[in-house]
């Protein structure tokens, strides 16, 4: 379901505004009614007592009050009574009706026909003053307050909707400039969003699409490369084959025929190991979540020293295993370690002359790290080359080996993957590689 955040907002700020001001505006009735009444409630104190005053020293010649000489509109909902001692009635207002003897110094309220009066007693040594309002007056007041109050929030409500309106609609501006940036963007332009004065709500969205593009760029970029590899490495040996198989086709010879074949089977199993590890690079290259698990490296050095002893073997190579580290243990993803020590120790053998020793070594020297080391009676890597032996395609000098040039590439990857340290050092009659990794406080047993 689509819906607008602009709308959505607005009409929730208006019912929670809505909600506060019904409360509020309830608040301020309830204490605009209570001022009111304490008002009006001193007022007919004080004028009691003025009354009282003004008739301590004067003689009542009047019992009554012309009705007819009113000089206000609220004149008539106003009264006061003046009793002698003996209760006798001495003056009263016009509309005062008369009102019942009730205690002195206090508010009652009174009912006379139809309206309802507030009245005020002082009773002194000689006369009792009572002084009243009709209650009309006072919710007149209390009305008149109210529809100010109110009539100035129903004024300001919809100002207020227009001021939210625009405000949200502005704050929404960075989310607008991203669409608009995005959706101009062709497929190849996958370079970082740079919006300035980006809202502290709206960065995390920021971020995520940063980091997607970054991963793009990256599986791009990887997709790009392995192309480009796989078509720059495999010219050389297709047109191998091709001048092999010419070869094989005009040859006449048995001789020259079973050499021409031959070479044809050394070239596909050349061909067939470079498509292997560009395929391992490309998977390596991958920006999918890699599972990982507690390793046994012994155990694993061990299997590998199995599986490739056959090779080792055809070359009568002294392919060996020495064991005295306590703990072997360490995080990782099985098959990733396997191919880094599978191409470690393939390329020992590869570059091992005849009748050589290869020597795999798992030993605790360092606190917390596992030391594997892998010594042959090879030809070494001259110390300038140490390093240019990890980028792709790089063979060395022995061309005549079997060998695509990304073995030591995908080393490489997987040591960065999991942080393993590598150190090639030359030694009198060989190459010592030494790989430290992080273990785990386990055992083997």
């Amino acid at each position: 379901m689509i819906f607008s955040i602009r709308k959505r907002l607005l009409l929730l700020l208006l019912i929670l505004i809505g909600s506060v001001w019904s409360v509020v505006t309830w608040q301020v009735y309830v204490d605009t009614q209570h001022e009111v009444e304490e008002l009006f409630d001193a007022n007919l104190a004080q004028n009691s007592k003025v009354l009282l005053t003004l008739i301590k020293n004067e003689i009542i010649k009047y019992k009554e009050l012309d009705e007819h000489l009113y000089g206000h509109k609220y004149e008539h909902k106003l009264a006061f009574l003046i009793r002698s001692n003996t209760y006798k009635t001495l003056l009263n207002s016009p509309s005062a009706p008369l009102f019942p003897i009730f205690k002195s110094n206090s508010y009652n309220d009174y009912q006379d026909g139809k309206h309802l009066w507030r009245v005020f007693t002082l009773q002194t040594k000689h006369f009792l003053i009572q002084t009243g309002e009709r209650y009309a007056i006072r919710n007149e007041l209390i009305e008149e307050i109210m529809s100010s109050t109110l009539g100035s929030l129903l004024i300001a409500l919809p100002l207020l909707a227009l001021l939210i309106w625009l405000s949200v609609g502005n704050s929404f501006k960075s989310l607008q400039q991203i669409t608009n940036e995005i959706a101009t963007r062709n497929p190849n332009q996958l370079q970082t969003l740079q919006i300035h004065k980006i809202p502290l709500e709206i960065k995390p969205l920021i971020d995520a699409l940063n980091s997607l593009f970054i991963r793009l760029s990256q599986a791009f970029e990887n997709e790009r490369r392995f192309t480009a590899d796989a078509a720059h490495e495999l010219r050389t040996p297709l047109a191998g084959l091709k001048i092999q198989a010419q070869v094989a086709l005009r040859s006449t010879d048995t001789q020259e025929l079973k050499q021409a074949l031959q070479q044809i089977n050394t070239s596909v199993d050349r061909t067939t190991h470079l498509i292997e590890q560009l395929l391992i690079l490309a998977r390596m290259d991958a920006t999918q979540k890699i599972p990982t698990a507690s390793i046994d490296m012994h155990t694993l050095i061990s299997q590998l020293v199995i599986d490739l002893t056959p090779q080792a073997l055809k070359k009568d190579i002294d392919l060996g295993l020495e064991h005295s580290a306590r703990y072997n243990i360490v995080t990782g993803n099985q098959e990733h370690l396997y191919l880094l020590y599978r191409n470690l120790l393939d390329n020992a053998i590869r570059y091992t002359p005849q009748d050589g020793r290869i020597t795999v070594n798992l030993q605790n020297l360092e606190p917390n790290r596992l030391t594997i080391t892998i010594i042959d009676t090879g030809c070494g890597i001259p110390s300038d080359k140490q390093q240019q032996v990890f980028e792709r395609f790089y063979r060395g000098e022995q061309q005549n080996i079997l060998g695509s040039g990304l073995g030591l590439s995908i080393v490489q990857k997987i040591a960065d993957l999991y942080r393993i340290e590598i150190q090639l050092e030359n030694m009198a009659n060989g190459l010592r590689v030494t790989t430290y990794l992080t273990y785990e406080l386990k055992t083997t047993g």
